[in-house]
């Protein structure tokens, strides 16, 4: 059985992997709307990014009502989108070196954009931002893929 720590630094890994591949395209390319979920290459990493915050940063510290998303269209260079995936990852870093089994267990609300309500453990939480990752990781594949780029590795080895 993998631990959160493990998944998350997997997550953490291919990630990074993503970001560095999209600082190799051409800003038109990485913004452009491509119709996916969140329209642009841009804006699924902004959101997987975004994603972690809330959990990781406003979910789970029972904040989650205090939290403000910064809009897409703030972000007009690779760089900001990397200062903003820095901040985010050391950010939960230094909170999953500190878990416990007491705190895995805690319990939260977790309420969706939709508006519905869920009562999950922390380490269900930090699931969730997991999974939520590797769905737009594929999407992203698909993406770089429809423009004949090769996507970075994902394998766990």
């Amino acid at each position: 059985m993998f631990t959160i720590q493990e998944l998350y630094d997997y997550s953490c890994r291919v990630r990074s992997s993503f970001a560095a591949k999209l600082t190799g395209l051409p800003w038109e390319e990485v913004e452009k709307n491509r119709e996916a979920s969140f329209y642009s290459m841009k804006n699924i990493m902004i959101h997987m990014i975004d994603n972690e915050d809330w959990i990781v940063n406003w979910v789970i510290q029972n904040k989650s009502t205090e939290y403000r998303r910064r809009k897409s269209e703030e972000y007009t260079s690779m760089q900001m989108m990397l200062d903003y995936l820095e901040n985010v990852s050391s950010k939960t870093r230094s909170h999953i070196a500190n878990l416990d089994e007491s705190e895995l267990k805690r319990r939260v609300k977790f309420t969706t954009s939709s508006g519905e309500t869920f009562d999950l453990s922390v380490e269900e939480c930090l699931f969730q931002s997991f999974t939520e990752q590797l769905y737009h990781m594929g999407e992203l594949t698909a993406l770089l893929w429809q423009q004949n780029t090769e996507p970075p590795k994902m394998q766990w080895f």
